[in-house]
């Protein structure tokens, strides 16, 4: 499941990995504080990868998804978005509204507001770690929230690109508290054009 990082040398490697580190502490501390209990991360797995490829990493391009995803605008806008298995957001809704687990069935307004403002933290968290590593200004518009399958909600955040072939920075991590483990995954989708700021960005003094 190990991100293809073609093109990236190995300062950029270790920027994104930063990135990842950063960013997902900073998500652990804030949902730590909103589930009142502690929450342990796996180390990030990072890289530059195709959309159709993380498709694939996401369990495949019929597996059912929730994500929650912002446009980006700045010096290199495009989109961020934490996407979560329908069955983890399904569980992490009742640990936010204080269910049994196994309560929610479907995710009706209250559920959807509870995942977005989760999300909205999650993303913003690894967006932070971003422009702090890269130097790039970049801010978020308000999030949405989709479920459906997870080639559908990458066909609607890329619905502007060129094709699927479009590259994104993706940041997998795996998210385990006291009941359960939420695999969350982390992407930035850059606009056309984006691309060779993000890439001298990351590369920095490579």
């Amino acid at each position: 499941m190990s991100p293809t990082t073609e093109n990236l040398n190995a300062i950029s490697l270790d920027t994104l990995r930063e990135i990842g580190n950063i960013g997902a502490g900073n998500a652990m501390t804030a949902l730590a504080a909103m589930l009142d209990q502690t929450v342990a991360m796996s180390v990030p797995q990072v890289g530059l990868v195709s959309l159709s490829q993380f498709t694939q990493m996401a369990g495949g391009p019929e597996a059912l998804s929730v994500g929650i995803y912002m446009p980006v605008m700045g010096a290199a806008p495009g989109h961020v978005a934490f996407l979560l298995p329908e069955t983890d957001a399904l569980r992490l809704a009742d640990r936010l509204l204080g269910r049994s687990l196994g309560t929610t069935a479907a995710l009706e307004e209250l559920e959807r507001s509870a995942l977005m403002e989760v999300g909205n933290i999650m993303a913003s968290s690894y967006l932070v770690a971003l422009c702090e590593l890269t130097g790039l200004s970049l801010a978020v518009a308000p999030p949405a929230l989709a479920m459906d399958m997870t080639a559908a909600i990458l066909s609607t955040i890329a619905s502007t690109f060129a094709s699927a072939e479009d590259r994104a920075i993706t940041i997998v991590t795996r998210l385990q508290e006291e009941r359960g483990v939420l695999d969350g995954f982390f992407i930035y989708v850059p606009e056309p054009g984006s691309h060779a700021a993000l890439l001298d960005a990351l590369r920095m003094d490579g």
